[in-house]
């Protein structure tokens, strides 16, 4: 019987011109501004683990959670536990990640409350976490496509978990998974013209397993969060 990596992720993913490494070094950029290496980052569901690759490569120190065995398995060099991200406490201690990140995770867990809480907790003082998760509201029609997704969310509603959660400086914006935007934000007309076109050419094959990307990602758009603990309380 296949397993979720099986599954979900067929194709190598872990070189640097591939889209999980440029995510890296987007985010690295424009939320985890290190300014020397050494920062530790945690990757909440970090699943195949290419973004412990990409975040590895930009001079951080990255750590892994993951309830799937195969997961934590999958890259013996790195550090990654199992964790049941809907109940259990990181194991970690309080105030020690720098960062705290996550990619298609909280629409698998019912009780993100759980993750919320433990994100604070685990993060320094001033810390951040940024969490991607897909944006119900463009995405309805294709969210339930996955069988693992439990729990969807709004702009809102995701914005509103963190600041309940004490995090200031919360911003959450729609985010098209299309690099050549992140430069040229003033190119998302083309996306909103693409989205027009019918379903069936997200896929390249019958089995919807290769993907159009950028028609695929011009219709299904992430959501993305970004947020601080407070340095005091």
């Amino acid at each position: 019987m296949p397993n979720y990596l099986e599954t979900n992720y067929f194709e190598d993913e872990y070189a640097q011109d591939r889209y999980p490494q440029k995510l890296c070094n987007f985010l690295t950029e424009c939320y985890f501004k290190t300014g020397d290496s050494g920062k530790i980052l945690l990757d909440i569901g970090s699943g195949k683990g290419n973004y412990l690759v990409g975040f590895s490569r930009n001079g951080m120190i990255v750590k892994g959670l993951d309830k799937r065995r195969e997961c934590i398995r999958i890259l013996p060099d790195f550090d990654i536990c199992e964790c049941d991200l809907g109940k259990d406490p990181f194991p970690f201690e309080d105030n020690y990640f720098d960062f705290v990140f996550s990619k298609s995770v909280l629409e698998h867990v019912y009780n993100t409350e759980n993750i919320v809480k433990e994100t604070y907790r685990v993060l320094k003082p001033g810390g951040i976490t940024v969490q991607l998760t897909p944006d119900w509201a463009t995405d309805f029609k294709y969210f339930w496509d996955d069988p693992t997704h439990v729990k969807p969310f709004t702009r809102k509603g995701l914005r509103q978990a963190f600041i309940l959660g004490d995090f200031i400086e919360v911003e959450c914006k729609e985010f098209y998974q299309i690099p050549f935007l992140w430069r040229h934000p003033g190119l998302v007309f083309i996306t909103r013209i693409i989205s027009l076109l019918p379903n069936s050419l997200k896929w390249k094959d019958k089995e919807e397993r290769i993907q159009n990307v950028l028609i695929r990602h011009s219709k299904e758009r992430m959501l993305l969060l970004s947020a601080q603990k407070p340095s005091q309380r």
